[in-house]
């Protein structure tokens, strides 16, 4: 008993260890926007200063405090439990820069915008964006940027020692999807494989956007946001500040790439085409985007706001990429669109894109099976004697990995109305609550009515905004990791 004890109480020790060095990368992080902002002869360096050495003074304790453990052993639930800790930590250490600066956010604002940026959620409660400095922007978009594959898939690239100390079930818990695939027999090979292809992908859609209408500031924040399918502006208008079909277009694209599956995106780069091209999610998802943007086509004419030809090339194409993406940009007024707009977006957001992508939502992978499944119960009404298999890409399902998408989708729900009845309490409209609870467990951003285009987040009472975090937390780590932890057997060996 002893002994058991012993092995319990190092595991906990390793975690605070690994949360440490965590804190101690976040530390250095938050030095970077402060350069920012001293580049700019802005004031706001002093409080990333401030905030990069709390984090760094913090991440030293906690390593100090686990630095005799024996163990280098991380298991099934304490990787669960760490990964979850490691994105409330670093957004309880990132928030620090927006309570400093020169225009300061209450704690429940700035908890939200940090969560909301490292989540990829891309909501926010900041109402004039371009008063803020030039390093709470570069903040803003650096948090969603790191989000975006998953703080622990970065930690994973860059710390050798998680390679030791359990990095699979840390990757299990973080990674998207029906099933974990890898690239690599070693999950640090497989973290760089993928954060590779991601900036490389990166400097592409920089340089793109840096050669139209963009300076350099704003050309590096919208890449990394759009990548990230974040949604993080540094424009009051977002995306529309600019004014050009031609940024609309190239956002579209690179919106729609981090829509899917990084592994399928790294093994086309190496010249394995037919792996993208015969993916049945990848078929799926470019289907799903075709039919809806046909839909916003007709919501558009029927809705009798005015449009010109360059309306219909360009904005359907856009708002479907930023919804289905997760992204949340927003590139004309979707709101005057009528409710047939509306209701596709929101059951976009419900959709998301492909799993182990930077989106959120359900993910495609999961409709599909799910659609799957319903078509063989009605096969198996009619032919009960008949064995039918469901299978995703080449791969038969077990009905283990069935029970688990259909739990995830109910639970998903389940949250979504629970949330929803919450805001309702507080005083919130059912739409508006509904819109914003779907908005942020599918880490999308999208506002309607008092979040939407004439509103902002901020609008919502404290409470709400809470509640609205811990569903972007949720939604971006796929329920279970988090729920997982509330429940009696999780703390009990």
């Amino acid at each position: 008993m002893a002994a058991k004890h012993s092995i319990v109480n190092n595991n906990y020790l390793l975690v605070l260890r690994l949360l440490g060095n965590l804190l101690l990368l976040e530390g250095m992080l938050l030095l970077v926007p402060g350069a920012v902002s001293a580049t700019f002869g802005e004031t706001d360096w002093q409080a990333f200063a401030i905030a990069a050495s709390a984090t760094i003074l913090s991440g030293g304790v906690l390593s100090l405090a686990g630095r005799k453990v024996r163990s280098q052993v991380l298991f099934r639930r304490e990787g669960y439990l760490l990964t979850s800790l490691a994105w409330v930590f670093f957004s309880a250490f990132g928030m620090m820069p927006f309570l400093l600066s020169e225009e300061p956010l209450t704690i429940a604002d700035a908890f939200f915008e940090t969560m909301s940026g490292f989540t990829t959620t891309g909501a926010t409660v900041i109402t004039d964006v371009e008063a803020q400095s030039h390093g709470i922007l570069f903040w803003r978009a650096l948090m969603q940027w790191v989000g975006g594959l998953g703080i622990v898939l970065f930690i994973l690239a860059v710390l050798p020692s998680l390679n030791q100390a359990g990095s699979l079930p840390m990757f299990n818990a973080e990674i998207t999807g029906v099933t974990h695939d890898k690239l690599h027999p070693r999950i640090r090979q497989t973290a760089r494989s993928l954060w590779t292809i991601y900036v490389l992908l990166t400097a592409m859609l920089f340089v793109l956007l840096w050669l139209g209408p963009m300076d350099c500031f704003d050309a590096l924040c919208q890449a990394m946001s759009t990548l990230s399918t974040g949604g993080f502006s540094t424009r009051n208008a977002g995306i529309s500040a600019w004014h050009s079909d031609y940024v609309a277009a190239v956002l579209s694209l690179f919106m729609l790439v981090g829509g899917v599956n990084f592994i399928l995106l790294y093994l086309f780069a190496h010249g394995n085409i037919k792996a993208l091209f015969k993916n049945d999610v990848f078929r799926a998802y470019i289907m799903t985007v075709s039919l809806f943007t046909l839909v916003i086509c007709v919501a558009m004419g029927l809705s009798g706001t005015p449009c010109s030809v360059s309306d219909y090339l360009f904005k359907p194409v856009f708002l479907v990429s930023s919804a289905i993406t997760s992204t949340g940009f927003s590139y004309g007024n979707y709101e005057a669109w009528g409710p047939l707009a509306l209701g596709a977006i929101l059951v976009m957001m419900i959709f998301g894109a492909c799993a182990g992508s930077t989106t959120g939502g359900m993910k495609i992978d999961r409709i599909l099976v799910m659609l799957k499944n319903v078509h063989v119960q009605v096969h198996r009404t009619i032919y009960p004697l008949h064995v039918k298999n469901i299978s995703l890409n080449g791969s038969i399902l077990s009905n283990e990995n069935l029970r688990r998408v259909a739990a995830f989708a109910s639970v998903y729900l389940a949250l979504t109305t629970v949330a929803t009845l919450v805001l309702c309490a507080f005083g919130v409209s059912v739409n508006d609550s509904f819109f914003a609870c779907a908005s942020s467990i599918g880490n999308n951003g999208l506002g309607y009515g008092i979040t939407g285009a004439e509103g902002s987040y901020s609008i919502l009472p404290d409470t709400g905004k809470w509640i609205l975090s811990a569903l972007m937390l949720i939604g971006r780590l796929e329920i279970f990791t988090v729920v997982a932890l509330f429940t009696r057997g999780f703390w009990h060996r």
